[in-house]
């Protein structure tokens, strides 16, 4: 992870709750960064819930570490795939993007005003950073004359026999008609990202909404035994 004045800092040199040699602190440390100068962009607000430079890098892992390690471990054998936190909107952009200088592919960039809410939209945007990766390895899709398509994990992708299995059963779920709110209702990837986003957050609500999604992540994604095996 970054450090506030844009060097890349190693575990030792982070706040105290930054010790933690956990996989998902591993992914953040790998790929999640810092807009420069974040907090002067911000809204004052914003400044009053977060009081120094790294406060919203600690909100996000916050957010993520609910996240299981076997998928953090996969996340990180992608070249592609980074967090971005930044005074703009929260959103997924596949593709190619330049942070601090630096020339990445498939960025979930995070709202800084997101995070200070603690609101879903941090990790609804994680969720398509997953999908895409778990589908296609975060690859674009070429030109359309090529005959080809790497799909997302709700397209029908899937990198694994497994992940590809489990990935077909979405678009039915989602014909169902449970989504847990409005977002998730309005397409596949969102119902998708969105009912990760609860899954993290409030498991209870998720179920009680959409039960059927929320088997599916049990089963899946938060299941040790599904990731045995797989190779990608």
């Amino acid at each position: 992870m970054s450090s506030p004045d844009g060097s890349d800092s190693r575990m030792q040199r982070q706040p105290a709750n930054y010790q933690q040699a956990s996989r998902m602190h591993a992914w953040l440390q790998a790929r999640a960064r810092l807009e420069s100068r974040l907090l002067i962009q911000a809204p004052p607000w914003v400044r009053g819930v977060f009081d120094h430079a790294w406060a919203p890098m600690r909100a996000l892992a916050r957010q993520t570490c609910c996240l299981p390690e076997a998928l953090c471990d996969r996340l990180l054998e992608f070249d592609t795939g980074y967090v971005a936190i930044h005074a703009a909107g929260s959103y997924y952009a596949p593709g190619p993007a330049v942070i601090r200088q630096r020339r990445v592919q498939n960025v979930a960039f995070v709202s800084v005003e997101d995070l200070a809410m603690d609101n879903e939209r941090p990790l609804h945007v994680i969720g398509h950073l997953i999908d895409h990766h778990l589908g296609c390895a975060g690859r674009p899709a070429p030109a359309k004359a090529a005959g080809l398509d790497p799909a997302w994990l709700t397209d029908g992708g899937g990198l694994s026999p497994q992940l590809k299995s489990a990935g077909a059963r979405l678009p039915r779920l989602f014909s169902l008609g449970y989504a847990v709110d409005d977002v998730a209702s309005s397409d596949v990837r969102n119902y998708f990202a969105q009912s990760l986003a609860f899954y993290c957050r409030n498991r209870r609500h998720l179920n009680v909404g959409d039960p059927q999604i929320y088997k599916w992540f049990r089963s899946t994604l938060w299941n040790e035994a599904f990731w045995h095996g797989q190779r990608f």
